[in-house]
């Protein structure tokens, strides 16, 4: 290919957007005729060059210009697979008459024919010839199986591809040879690869740790690293993670290098051993904390809650948590901080907040098949006192009745790692068969831990009084109907899911046992165990959700029967789905209500499609098993009772709108045939 004067043309045109050639002005096509193309539509030739036209159009006809034209359509020929095309240029004319005749050659038109690959064993001979022609196919958008033309520096780019991936893999010395030749216009393609050795990396030794903390870090990157592949990228993979550990401990102004040394072979690969070193520097302590931002919540707040920083070697990820923490409460829109040198050399912890609204009424509605049309209010003060205490209060009515709650929550009970939430409660509602009043209140100590803080164990208590009257269902399946309640508990809960609110990856398990006794002045005494397990997975844009709950409760000391308000009851939108809410299980024969159980699994499968017409909008199938067994003596698995169904759901600020309907497969006399549910959020 001849050189051409490209000036500073090739500059220019760089700023010029493109466009096709359909959509230029007639008169841009009318300054540059192409002649000489045989099996290139001219059309399409335009296209290539369409840009620099569209300057040409702006800036008028040179020879500059022309010598431009010709070399990028000599170019996109050659790129189409024309390798030995030519394009001459003339200017036609002066002045304003003057145009730019281009004439093309376009040689022979040569298109990609047989790749054959040898010597490969790690890698396939579709992923070597994938990455052979990875290049032609990604800048001409062709899918597998068209024609493609053949393109020396795009294969020669290929080969390249085809080392690296190689030596990412641990073949540190593949080499990959290529043959072309050319039959007819098809170029055949001979791939041989000599693959080498595979290695792996071997021992891995740091040096001196200056901080206690970073030891055990050495150890889990070592245990990270140690036996995986090793690659070109493998030093600085582990240096950036030997670095970020010491920033975390402190050490800001670490420097650390790896040298490699070899290990030898060990099961067949490469060894290859790793020593790190590292000028450590001096650690970064923060003396002191200074807010700016705050206008409701008092200074103190923040010079107790970034206590543990001050005065010790500054940890990135310790103020991170401390964040999170703060940004969890929903007081603050924004929380930043940055450490900030002094004049006498020490370090200052900044902290910029920008604080949201603390205090909120609401007003809310709703509906769900048993509890018919819902309407509450809301009052929630999340600074309580101007130290991020949280209160919150509602009083909700119903068909079924009325509830009214006040709820304190404490972060960190004492300036602690612990939380502490209380509250007081007041319920009137006709359930199935009775009514009800029950007051009292709750208390629970726990304590969260893990990076986001999801997985607890927790100390929990509630005590109440209840007065269960106007009863339809047979005394002797109501047990006492007047009594005082405290229980004492505790629970366990390991959290992985991506998103608590929608998860579509990850798991939750589950797990409390709790007993009410005389000791603690209950007038009923039992104990109750509990479970829960989630796994959710997504598949591709759906997502695939399991769940498996259980419970039990049994009456133990002077008392004999669990009170029927203190049973379980299944069914409903959350279980069961083809019973409506608290219907399954034994019945009064006198009354026909549920009167509850003292044992009960559910178990639910359900499969979420999204729907491309509606953004938010998706379909899910679903089937549910589950039982509840009135004695707990009889507990088990017996008696299972099932749904299968279809549902729609609709995401929205405050969770799912679901609408389902569960068919029930084995209906039994008394049951129904299926039922139709409508509500907010997901079950499991």
């Amino acid at each position: 290919m001849r050189p051409h004067l490209r000036a500073p043309f090739l500059a220019l045109a760089a700023l010029v957007a493109g466009g096709l050639v359909s959509g230029m002005p007639t008169a841009a096509a009318d300054l540059v005729r192409i002649e000489g193309l045989q099996s290139i539509p001219a059309e399409t030739a335009r296209g290539w060059i369409s840009s620099q036209m569209k300057f040409v159009e702006s800036a008028g006809v040179s020879r500059a210009r022309a010598d431009d034209l010709a070399f990028f359509l000599e170019n996109a020929m050659r790129e189409q697979g024309y390798s030995d095309a030519t394009v001459e240029w003339k200017v036609v004319g002066e002045g304003e008459a003057a145009r730019i005749l281009l004439t093309a050659s376009e040689g022979t038109s040569i298109l990609v024919g047989n790749i054959a690959v040898e010597g490969n064993v790690a890698l396939d001979d579709a992923a070597v010839i994938e990455l052979l022609t990875a290049a032609t196919m990604k800048r001409l958008k062709k899918q597998p199986g068209d024609p493609l033309p053949y393109v020396k520096q795009d294969i020669e780019q290929g080969r390249g591809k085809v080392v690296s991936f190689y030596k990412m893999l641990g073949y540190r010395n593949a080499e990959v040879d290529l043959e072309r030749k050319i039959e007819g216009t098809r170029a055949n393609l001979t791939v041989t690869v000599t693959e080498g050795i595979g290695a792996k990396i071997g021992k891995i030794t740091f040096p001196e740790a200056p901080a206690p903390g970073l030891e055990t870090a050495f150890e889990a990157i070592a245990t990270e690293f140690t036996g995986k592949t090793f690659s070109g990228s493998t030093r600085g993979n582990l240096t950036s993670r030997v670095r970020a550990a010491a920033v975390n401990a402190g050490f800001f102004h670490a420097k650390v290098t790896a040298e490699e040394q070899e290990g030898g072979l060990f099961d067949g690969n490469d060894t290859i051993d790793l020593v790190v070193t590292a000028d450590w520097g001096g650690a970064v302590a923060v003396s002191g904390v200074r807010v700016k931002g705050n206008e409701k919540v008092n200074t103190t707040f923040f010079d107790r809650h970034f206590a543990k920083l001050v005065d010790a070697p500054y940890s990135p990820s310790e103020a991170n948590q401390a964040v999170n923490e703060l940004l969890q409460t929903g007081a603050f829109e924004t929380v930043r901080t940055d450490i900030v040198s002094q004049e006498d050399g020490t370090y200052l912890l900044d902290v910029e907040v920008e604080e949201g609204y603390s205090r909120t009424l609401g007003v809310y509605g709703g509906f769900t098949n048993y509890e018919g049309p819902i309407a509450g209010f809301e009052f929630r003060n999340l600074n309580l006192f101007g130290n991020v205490r949280k209160l919150d209060s509602a009083i909700e009515f119903s068909k079924r009745g009325a509830r009214g709650q006040v709820d304190y929550t404490d972060p960190w009970f004492l300036d602690s790692a612990y939380q502490f939430s209380g509250g007081l409660f007041a319920v009137n509602r006709q359930e199935e068969g009775y009514e009800k009043f029950k007051t009292g209140g709750r208390y629970e100590f726990s304590r969260r831990f893990g990076e986001r803080k999801q997985d607890s164990i927790a100390v929990f208590g509630e005590a109440a009084y209840t007065d269960v009257h106007d009863a339809e269902i047979d005394p002797i399946y109501l047990g006492d109907t007047a009594y005082l309640s405290h229980q004492l508990g505790f629970s366990l809960t390991r959290d992985r899911r991506d998103d608590p609110r929608r998860p579509r990856k990850g798991y939750i398990a589950q797990t409390s046992l709790a007993a009410a006794s005389s000791a603690l002045g209950s007038e009923v005494e039992y104990w109750k165990a509990s479970g829960r397990l989630g796994y959710y997975l997504p598949v591709g844009e759906h997502t695939l959700r399991l769940g498996a709950r259980a419970g039990l409760i049994t009456p133990m000391g002077d008392t004999d029967d669990i009170p029927i308000d203190l049973r379980y009851f299944n069914g409903g939108p959350f279980s069961v789905r083809s019973f409506q809410e608290r219907s399954m299980g034994f019945r009064d024969p006198g009354s026909g209500h549920p009167v509850g159980g003292n044992f009960y699994t559910v178990f639910n499968a359900e499969y979420e499609i999204p729907l491309a017409v509606v953004k938010g909008l998706s379909v899910v199938p679903f089937a549910d098993a589950g039982n509840l067994i009135f004695d707990d003596a009889d507990a088990g698995l017996g008696d299972l009772r099932y749904a299968v169904g279809l549902g729609l759901r609709y995401e929205t600020p405050i969770g799912p709108l679901r609408a389902e309907y569960g068919f029930n497969p084995d209906q039994r006399p008394g049951q129904p045939e299926g039922t139709f549910h409508i509500g907010f959020g997901l079950g499991y």
